[in-house]
């Protein structure tokens, strides 16, 4: 036939693969595994180079130190004493002499006066020398220098980070002169990297084959080191090479990387930084040195594998022959019955496979007469139908079928001739089915009606069957010739629609619907058996925030997540179902005691505790579960599933992530809860929502810094409404957002009139809730609310709890960036209560921690929360950042405070949160003495 394929030279092609494929394989592999083994050995002297680097570094700067510090003994006798300038000079010219890296000098007073100084070579300006001309007209205590002098000054050793010039790279070291409990100055000096650098190169490994350089965090080349030679170079900037780059961005490095190094060669090359100068250490190997030596072995390996293909190919094609030439022998006679010769082949092949592929076409070619006439009977009968038939003789043996029942059923006709039709059978009709059917064949000659058979890979599958009788010239029956059509697709139709009428077609679990009839069998059965049934409601805790934070896309992939984990927890005969939304209920029957259920809600809490992997991202949500039991809560479905709903606003008040079970005052609560909501969405509208601010107070000024902004609701009926039973409810519903948005607006514009009344410097604090934090836009929103009242981002404070910034990292951190773009301060709220790191907090542009009162309130008593609270303390001030504890009550607390380094404070001791008016006469009474005691 025209475009098919030659089997001889398909063959030929085949084995040419089965020996060339491996060969390659080969190949590849051991090359690949050599030239890993090559880099691995290279990397090997690579970590040895780096540690050597980093001990010789701090070796250096501690013998710098120690230097220092014997020089200052000297120093320190002359400023006892006469402060002889030119002494103190030539001291410090010993110095520059005998160390080349050190090329600025400078003695400070302990009055942070610049006393004398000295440079080397450098003719330009430095950082440290602009610092020292603004010493001589500083007149502020020690606690307002420079870290570089206020440590030393405090009796400890001070090495900085390294300053980058277009002049070049330098850091300071300074220690203090005289007794370290009370130093008469300090002795600074300024260190050139690049040459601290150079110095060090003659103490390391020389290696011949590879290139090293010195690089500084603008990218500037700074030294190079070729095989152990130092090699004078012109600075310059190598960002544009990747791996530069990739030290750069602090990012990893992947050693298999090829690239053009500092020559403009190909080469691998690693990185490593030297951490006390912030300086990167790089190193490169040409690409051709590192891969000679496999190309070699590549090549020998090449030739000797092309040698044995040769002869495994000239074997193969021998034995192919004897295969090839007998099936084209074959061929030659099915091409002869084509055109009705069927003479028997004469072919004696030598494989006795082949032998009997020739009996079989002896064999065939007897039977074919009589297949023709059975073929040209059964094409009358079957020619353009779709529905199987099959054609039984009065033996009820099958003597012909069409097409379609070899589609329908997957037996082949040879498969089924001679044999009954029983073979189709499913085994889901009884014996009474099939004698019914066999009585109407036999009393009117027909029968039509749906029957379940099986398909002969197994599958049982619905089919429409019409049987019917014909008999001969006599009436007596000689065939019965049975029509049928598969209706799998109705009836999987009719399936789907009967599912979705009763599961959630998202998490693929029951609906409202299944529940509420599984709930009224399990009641049903429970009360036949005497026992008792239990209802969990699991509401998951702020899944809106996760939809508007990440799109419902995601958060329906969560939704699914939570429904398989609970699933896969429970047993088969309970029932979990999704009411909608969050929502979920679970059903559990055969209970005896409420243990049995409230160990059954603990393990499905701690379900959550593991994180749900949301579109490639770890995603932490907790659950609220509230329990009703049958029969003592309720005894239909409808009262179980609502006294286990207010159970779990139970739970969600109670912090959630908790389960409670009902009970009859939560009947009451509910009631309350919706009462409040009901008034709480006029309440904006009403204008019954007011502001009350508490002041805070700066430990150092001990003057008024700031004011926090906390809200509070006056009905005209209920009173004045505590925060803590309308604000969770305004949570759950989403009425903290425009609320939120209310208060935003209200204390900015408070505090434009506060600045207008002579409080310049007046910053005002206010809480976001979570769902502020979340929803797309806020940091326009606060803008919005910057320029409307005209006051500047920079008195303005927004305060977020530690849960909300521990939620989701990366909206977490571009949310933030926002805000900090804006200009505004970031505080987080309640601090202490979460799980938040030092390493976790510094990836968000903060300004001020809030020790909770938590902490505060028994810091007298508990040793404990002291601990605590000195902690969060020097956590903050190693972030730079402020401190503000809340809830101070008593002096003796102030005074903790203020001892243990907080720098601000705020509550009850001062002032209780006031209205405006109020606190307008609290400012004019306010003194730099006032409120915060001596």
């Amino acid at each position: 036939m025209k475009g098919s394929l030659s089997l001889k030279k398909s063959w030929y092609g085949l084995l040419f693969l089965v020996a060339a494929i491996p060969t390659l394989i080969m190949v590849g592999w051991g090359g690949s595994q050599y030239y890993h083994l090559l880099l691995e050995k290279s990397l090997q002297q690579e970590d040895a180079f780096r540690k050597l680097a980093t001990e010789q570094v701090h070796q250096e700067i501690t013998r710098l130190q120690t230097l220092l510090e014997n020089k200052s003994d000297p120093m320190a006798y002359t400023l006892a004493r006469e402060r002889d300038k030119q002494l103190l000079e030539e001291l410090l010219a010993r110095v520059m002499e005998r160390e080349a890296a050190v090329h600025l000098l400078m003695i400070i007073g302990s009055d942070g006066k610049l006393i004398t100084g000295r440079e080397s070579y450098y003719n330009y300006l430095t950082p440290l020398a602009r610092l020292s001309e603004l010493l001589k007209h500083w007149s502020y205590s020690p606690a307002d220098l420079p870290e570089e002098v206020s440590r030393p000054l405090a009796g400890h050793k001070y090495v900085g980070p390294v300053i980058y010039h277009p002049e070049g790279s330098f850091f300071a070291l300074s220690v203090p002169i005289g007794p370290a409990e009370k130093p008469l100055g300090v002795l600074l000096a300024h260190v050139d990297a690049a040459a601290l650098w150079q110095g060090l190169q003659s103490r390391m490994l020389r290696r011949k084959d590879v290139t090293s350089y010195l690089v500084d965090g603008n990218g500037m080349l700074l030294a190079r080191f070729d095989g152990g030679e130092i090699t004078s170079v012109e600075k310059r900037n190598l960002q544009g090479m990747p791996v530069v780059r990739a030290w750069l961005a602090e990012k990893p490095w992947r050693h298999d990387i090829i690239y053009n190094g500092l020559d403009g060669k190909p080469v691998f090359g690693s990185f490593f930084t030297i951490r006390e100068l912030g300086l990167g250490v790089f190193t490169e190997i040409e690409r051709d040195r590192l891969l000679a030596p496999i190309r070699k072995l590549l090549f020998k390996v090449s030739v000797g594998l092309a040698l044995l293909l040769l002869l495994f190919f000239w074997f193969g094609v021998r034995l192919l022959r004897m295969v090839i030439e007998p099936l084209g022998a074959i061929s030659a006679d099915f091409r002869r019955v084509g055109e009705q010769d069927y003479r028997p082949s004469s072919l004696r092949p030598a494989f006795e496979e082949l032998q009997a592929l020739v009996d079989g076409f002896n064999h065939m070619v007897g039977e074919i007469e009589v297949n023709q006439q059975k073929l040209r009977q059964a094409a009358v009968v079957f020619d353009n139908t779709s529905e199987g038939i099959l054609i039984t003789d009065r033996d009820h043996r099958i003597v012909s079928v069409n097409k379609a029942f070899t589609e329908i059923t997957g037996y082949t006709e040879e498969e089924v001739l001679g044999r009954n039709p029983s073979l189709l059978q499913s085994g889901q009709q009884d014996s009474a089915f099939y004698e019914a059917m066999w009585d109407s064949i036999l009393s009117t000659g027909q029968w039509r009606g749906e029957i379940w058979n099986r398909r002969k890979n197994g599958e049982v599958y619905p089919e429409l069957l019409s049987i019917n009788t014909f008999c001969n010239d006599k009436g007596e029956v000689t065939h019965h010739i049975g029509v049928f059509s598969d209706i799998s697709n109705i009836k999987e139709v009719e399936r789907q629609l009967e599912y979705l009428a009763h599961h959630d077609p998202l998490t693929d679990l029951p609906n409202r619907l299944l529940c509420i009839a599984r709930l009224e069998h399990a009641l049903q059965v429970a009360k036949r058996n005497d026992e008792q049934v239990g209802v969990l409601f699991l509401d998951l805790d702020m899944f809106k925030n996760i939809n508007d934070s990440m799109g419902h896309a995601k958060g329906d992939s969560l939704l699914q997540q939570v429904a398989r984990r609970v699933r896969e927890s429970i047993r088969d005969e309970d029932t979990f179902a999704r009411l909608g939304g969050d929502e979920f209920v679970l059903i559990i029957g055969n209970i005896h005691s409420r243990q049995d259920v409230a160990l059954i809600a603990e393990n499905i809490l701690a379900l959550f505790f593991r994180p749900f992997l949301v579109d490639e991202r770890d995603v932490f949500i907790s659950a609220s579960i509230g329990i009703s039991l049958f029969p003592e809560d309720g005894e239909d479905p409808g009262m179980l599933l609502r006294n286990a709903d207010a159970a779990m606003y139970r739970a969600k008040s109670q912090g959630r992530n908790n389960y409670q079970f009902y009970t009859v005052a939560l009947t009451h609560r509910v009631r309350e809860r919706l009462s409040i909501e009901t008034h709480l969405r006029q309440a904006l509208n009403r204008k019954e929502l007011r502001l009350h601010y508490q002041p805070q107070y700066s430990l150092a000024s001990r003057q008024i810094t700031g004011v926090e902004a906390l809200l509070r609701w006056e009905h005209p009926e209920m009173g004045m409404v505590t925060p803590d039973r309308f604000i969770p409810v305004a949570e759950e519903t989403g009425l903290i957002v425009p609320i939120g948005e209310w208060v935003l607006k209200t204390a900015c514009r408070q505090l434009k009139q506060w600045q207008e009344q002579g409080h310049p410097t007046m910053r005002m604090a206010v809480n976001l809730s979570a769902r502020q934090f979340w929803k797309p836009g806020l940091a326009k929103v606060v803008e919005g609310c910057l320029q409307e009242s005209g006051i500047a981002a920079q008195y303005l404070d927004l305060e977020l709890t530690e849960s909300i910034i521990m939620h989701d990292t990366d909206i977490v951190v571009e949310t933030l960036a926002d805000l900090h773009k804006a200009g505004v301060e970031l505080s987080v709220d309640d601090f202490g209560t979460g799980y938040s790191s030092l390493s976790y907090l510094r990836r968000f542009p903060l300004d001020r921690l809030k020790i909770d009162r938590s902490f505060v309130r028994d810091i007298m008593s508990n040793p404990a929360d002291a601990e605590m609270i000195v902690s969060i303390i020097a956590l903050g001030h190693s972030m730079k950042l402020k401190v503000l504890a809340e809830g101070v009550e008593t002096e003796e607390q102030l005074h903790y405070l203020r001892e243990q380094g907080c720098d601000e404070v705020q509550g009850f001791y001062f002032s209780k949160p006031l209205p405006a008016e109020e606190l307008d006469e609290l400012f004019r009474q306010s003194r730099p003495e006032a409120g915060v005691g001596g």
